[in-house]
């Protein structure tokens, strides 16, 4: 099970999005700022409990929080991530304990598939955002200062 759980809040840390708006006025200081705050060892993303169905919708929502202001450059990836994200946590919250291991099984494709996304994310919340991500653990360690002009 740790495994899984390991799994999971690398997806989940990465993966924040559920669509984007063309309508929206791009803003990646913000988006940074909010990727920093959903990504902090207090909010829910990082307290949830796949026993406790209320938590993972805190984590959900804080999640789709960040779905009007993703930069262009990474909106088609998020969307990718988040739709990933949403069917793992529907399932996943849905099925027993001893069932999770065996449900996640199922999504190894899909896994694989979203790879690039998932990669690019992490990649743009370090260059961009200034996230330092231990290599075990998503979790940020310490954020760099939000300057996007320098």
């Amino acid at each position: 099970m740790p495994r899984i759980t390991s799994l999971l809040v690398t997806l989940i840390l990465v993966s924040f999005f559920s669509s984007c708006s063309s309508e929206i006025e791009e803003d990646p200081l913000a988006f940074c700022e909010k990727f920093i705050e959903i990504t902090s060892p207090e909010a829910p993303l990082n307290n949830f409990d796949f026993d406790d169905p209320e938590s993972v919708s805190l984590a959900v929502a804080d999640l789709t929080s960040l779905t009007s202001i993703p930069p262009d450059s990474i909106a088609e990836q998020a969307r990718t991530v988040v739709n990933l994200y949403k069917a793992i946590l529907e399932t996943l919250v849905s099925v027993s304990p001893n069932d999770r291991p065996s449900a996640l099984q199922k999504f190894q494709s899909d896994i694989d598939q979203a790879s690039s996304s998932i990669e690019a994310l992490a990649a743009y919340g370090t260059n961009d955002c200034g996230i330092i991500f231990t290599e075990d653990n998503l979790v940020p360690v310490a954020p760099i200062p939000l300057d996007l002009n320098n």
